[in-house]
């Protein structure tokens, strides 16, 4: 061997030495986050304590962020007017955002009160809700009170929140339970609601469980009047419920989950319009990440406190997607390349027969499949609060909204450095109360 050949040898080995070295501790890195996120997860087991009864009530400002919203406020505004609450202790707004149809007579027909932006400059909820709060009598309210206009509220929503605050007064934000009012209307909304029961569970209870924070949903929470004077609403992303919920426990403090408070959320019907909903997330949450990861990351080194580290991680999960889809393919790669084409001679751990090939690459799938079987069962019956095999018949169509994910994870990545361009999500499903109610 010539010495031009055994240095391009030395290079050649050192650098697959390397990316060996950097495939294992990114495999050790993935799993010690998913040892850390089922040991979280685990207390999702446990129920909610009960909440005794509050004292005193609260005065509440309840505001619905709303653009041409007129097929579908009218549900929620009915469910908020029939609040076992005293109508004395909260008033309604609806923030009627350059709306082109009738949202703010519908709004005044229901008893709320209208407030009109005419400002086309900045669209979207966060720019809404931004104006909205300098409209609304916050000293002279206890705490504001936010709804998405195609929700519905249960009608225990407020008193359920005041009970909360009166037994946790450390408590600045909280968070109620995300529910779905449409869950069976197709396979899209049903995977919608998976998600949802099993994330309540073993996502926010179990955080509320263990003391660490929750994250706010954007709907059906509770924020005291005084953290809105201490933290503002100058927000900047398309996601202002994970930037707020990033900034309150940046300082300091953090989100409450309350298990006792329910809200019902529409989820979209048509595949399209649910991509460009879920890609405006994913674009907002890679932003927050970007812009608020490295604090979260210093302040847990600095202070200690697993609160931090919790909301590092999560801000960067959905890079630790796209990371952990990367490496299980390079994971195939290397084992192919490794055992077949560079030390063939080596005991060869390649697949060689039809069924090791498809057990090879089938694998891990297989895993994620069995995750979305456990979901399917899990969530429902812990939602339901007894075992329920309903949804058990969806498990595939949940593993293929798992894999539509895929893609969107990708592009938000690249759509990230743009906040500005807000693309509403068509509310469509007028549902009463009562219809969500008695459904089985």
């Amino acid at each position: 061997m010539s010495g031009s050949e055994e240095l391009f040898y030395w290079i050649v080995w050192w650098s697959w030495w390397i990316l060996q070295c950097c495939l294992y501790t990114l495999f050790g890195i993935l799993i010690l986050d998913g040892i850390y996120q089922f040991v979280v997860g685990f207390r999702g087991w446990w129920s909610a304590k009960p909440l005794p009864a509050a004292t005193r009530y609260r005065r509440f400002a309840v505001l619905v962020p709303a653009h041409n919203e007129a097929r579908v406020i009218a549900s929620l505004l009915e469910s908020l007017r029939l609040q076992d609450y005293p109508k004395n202790c909260y008033t309604v707004f609806v923030s009627c955002d350059n709306c082109t149809d009738d949202t703010a007579d519908v709004a005044r027909a229901h008893g709320a009160q209208a407030l009109i932006r005419t400002d086309t400059s900045k669209g979207g909820k966060t720019w809404n809700v931004r104006w909205a709060l300098t409209q609304l009598p916050m000293d002279a309210v206890d705490a504001l009170v936010m709804f998405d206009a195609d929700n519905l509220a249960e009608r225990n929503f407020l008193s359920r929140m005041n009970d909360y605050m009166e037994q946790h007064p450390e408590a600045e934000a909280v968070q109620g339970v995300l529910d779905v009012k449409n869950p069976d209307d197709n396979w899209l909304t049903r995977a919608y609601a998976l998600a949802y029961w099993y994330t309540n569970r073993f996502w926010q209870l179990a955080r509320g469980n263990w003391g660490l924070s929750c994250t706010l949903g954007g709907t059906g929470l509770v924020i005291r009047s005084s953290t809105l004077r201490r933290i503002g609403w100058n927000l900047e992303s398309l996601t202002e419920d994970l930037e707020m919920s990033t900034r309150l426990i940046l300082s300091g403090s953090r989100v409450h989950w309350n298990d006792h408070a329910v809200v019902y959320d529409e989820k979209p019907l048509d595949y399209r319009v649910s991509v460009r909903q879920r890609t405006r997330w994913m674009q907002g949450h890679y932003w927050v990440c970007w812009r608020y990861g490295m604090e979260a990351l210093k302040s847990f080194f600095r202070t200690r406190r697993i609160q931090y580290l919790d909301l590092f991680l999560y801000l960067l999960a959905p890079a630790k997607a796209c990371i952990s889809l990367v490496a299980m393919f390079a994971g195939m790669i290397y084992t192919i390349v490794n055992n077949a084409i560079l030390f063939p001679t080596l005991e060869n751990k390649t697949p060689q027969t039809m069924f090791e090939w498809v057990a090879f690459v089938g694998m891990p799938l297989f895993l994620i499949f069995a995750h979305c079987a456990f979901v399917v069962v899990v969530g429902p019956s812990m939602h339901r609060r007894k075992l329920s095999f309903r949804y058990a018949k969806d498990a595939f169509g949940y593993f293929w909204f798992g894999l539509t994910w895929i893609p969107i994870l990708f592009r938000a990545a690249f759509l990230a450095s743009s906040q500005a361009v807000w693309v509403k999500t068509e509310h469509t499903r007028d549902i009463s109360l009562e219809q969500v109610g008695h459904r089985d």
